[in-house]
């Protein structure tokens, strides 16, 4: 690259840098970001045991990488200087270590797209990642979910590397991020498996040709070295485990686990099996185990909601992340996702390197679209999904490998919806978790689509105090059907965790207002109330 192309990259990984920690300085604790952190200390204390929640529930989701995010703090507690030592401390230094993460993220889309496409596809796929608000809002939040996106990426990237080049190094740096993988979340599992098909799809000419001609050696030679592979994978992951989780009970037997998943407990009652010592740490595999049943029961994270409906028994919606997608995605990165998509399938010189590139791609991409959105019941964010956002922007550089042969029309429709993206982006400035897309014009609407953390992940508190305290007689939550200006979280207006409690609301009234798009605020007359217990009877 040219010294311009260079500043360009790091020019906007700055901007990235800059305006994430800027509109991420006024957000509250989320929901989730308390028990991250206080994981993240119990690590760097030597404690890796898993939290508990107030109805004895073990926790199943929070993993040793947040001992990144409490790691300024540790520090504060042995700095001399008083200032340093104070902005350490802070909880947005904290944040400030997921928004680095996040910036090696968008500088390894620049990397891979550009290896694939060029120096403008490169770019363009940066700009996607560095605009997408779902992108900027979770990586200014102390939690697990942009460090298994940076897990997928990373692996993905490491294993497209080692099938062009089978060298000890590259093996090795592949081995070592899948087993960093596990230390993210259990997202990561899947991309053992997911890294052998696409390696063996890569291999699949070579393997097919040897097939044909009964070439038996050359096929057992393959065979030994997936072999090798895997073993030194497995080998290179369990002391990454052990050492994430401080070798915790390390080879504790089966029989000596307390299960709570039908699957492990099965496991568990084959005599020969239940003998075994686990080579992981025991809080590694009670979370997976716990994992299990959170999925099966709904334990923990209540009701989900999708278009107006509520499941209340744990279950998941069937495509939920399609819909997820098509609200909260920018509608100009919709456009050129499916524009890339259709002029991959229809020009055969692009498709021709599938199995050499593209395949490492979607491998993962069509994985977890099929287990998210038909396999996952927890379904309560999108940013679950945001695995695959970095893949399909690196993709998405293929639609522009030809930049410099587009027509005044191409590159005028592209700068259009360039320049629609950021308008998009800043019209929500600085709420990003809350963002929904123009196909939600009326954003005080936006919670008859989706909620939960898409909407309201308490992220808000300080806007919602501010406004209490500039209109004191606003109603918060009240306890009871009453008139007034009345203010209700979009989680609890739509019964996430008590459908009828809030019945009376949402079924009678229309919002007329948002707190920071997450709190809904209705003004009821004391007249409409007095008719809606006349005619509804629900008042006694």
């Amino acid at each position: 690259m040219t010294k311009n192309q260079t500043l360009a990259v790091l020019g906007m990984t700055l901007f990235f840098i800059v305006f994430s920690t800027i509109s991420m300085l006024n957000l509250s604790l989320t929901t989730d970001e308390g028990m991250h952190y206080t994981y993240g200390t119990n690590i760097l204390n030597l404690n890796s045991d898993r939290l508990r929640y107030s109805s004895g529930i073990v926790d199943d989701s929070k993993m040793p990488i947040t001992a990144l995010n409490a790691l300024p703090a540790k520090l504060a507690t042995i700095m001399p200087i008083k200032h340093l030592k104070i902005i350490l401390a802070l909880f947005s230094t904290a944040r400030f270590v997921t928004i680095m993460i996040s910036a090696l993220v968008a500088l390894l889309v620049f990397h891979w797209s550009h290896s694939l496409y060029g120096f403008v596809p490169g770019l363009i796929s940066l700009g996607l990642y560095i605009f997408d608000p779902n992108i900027i809002a979770h990586s200014q939040l102390v939690t697990t979910d942009l460090y298994c996106v940076s897990a997928v990426l990373f692996c993905s990237w490491c294993l497209w590397k080692f099938a062009h080049h089978r060298t000890v190094t590259n093996g090795l740096i592949l081995a070592f991020g899948l087993a960093l993988g596990q230390l993210t979340k259990y997202t990561a599992l899947a991309l053992y498996p997911l890294s052998m098909i696409a390696l063996v799809l890569y291999d699949l000419p070579v393997l097919a040709e040897a097939f044909k001609r009964r070439a038996m050696p050359v096929l057992g030679n393959y065979l030994i070295k997936y072999t090798v592979y895997t073993v030194v994978t497995v080998l290179i992951s369990i002391l990454v485990i052990n050492v994430g989780y401080l070798f915790n009970r390390t080879f504790t037997r089966l029989s000596n686990y307390e299960f709570g998943s039908n699957t492990f407990k099965t496991i568990q009652a084959i005599p020969v099996i239940s003998k075994v010592p686990v080579p992981t740490p025991y809080p590694y595999l009670q979370g997976l185990d716990q994992m299990l049943v959170t999925n099966s029961t709904g334990v923990r994270y209540g009701g989900v909601y999708l278009m107006g409906q509520l499941h209340s028994n744990g279950k998941g919606f069937p495509g939920y992340y399609f819909v997820a997608s098509l609200l909260k995605v920018p509608i100009a990165i919709q456009v050129v996702l499916i524009g890339a998509i259709l002029v991959y399938l229809f020009d055969r010189k692009r498709r021709e390197s599938f199995l050499a590139n593209e395949v490492f791609l979607f491998v993962p991409v069509i994985f977890y679209t099929i287990y998210f959105n038909f396999m996952l019941n927890p379904q309560i964010g999108i940013r679950y999904y945001l695995v695959v956002f970095p893949l399909l922007y690196v993709f998405i550089g293929n639609l522009f490998r030809n930049w410099a042969c587009f027509s005044s029309i191409q590159r005028m429709a592209s700068f259009g919806l360039a320049g629609y993206l950021i308008i998009s982006l800043l019209s929500y400035y600085p709420h990003y978790l809350s963002y929904f897309n123009e196909l939600v014009w009326n954003r005080t609407m936006a919670y008859k689509y989706l909620v939960n953390s898409n909407l309201d992940w308490g992220q808000n508190k300080n806007y919602l105090h501010q406004y209490m305290k500039t209109h004191p007689g606003t109603i918060f939550e009240p306890s009871k059907i009453v008139s007034g200006q009345i203010i209700v979280s979009a989680n609890d207006l739509v019964g996430i965790d008590d459908p009828l409690r809030f019945s009376w609301l949402r079924e009678n009234f229309n919002p007329t207002g948002t707190v920071a798009y997450s709190y809904l605020i209705y003004d009821v007359s004391q007249q409409d109330l007095e008719r809606l217990c006349e005619v509804r009877k629900i008042c006694q």
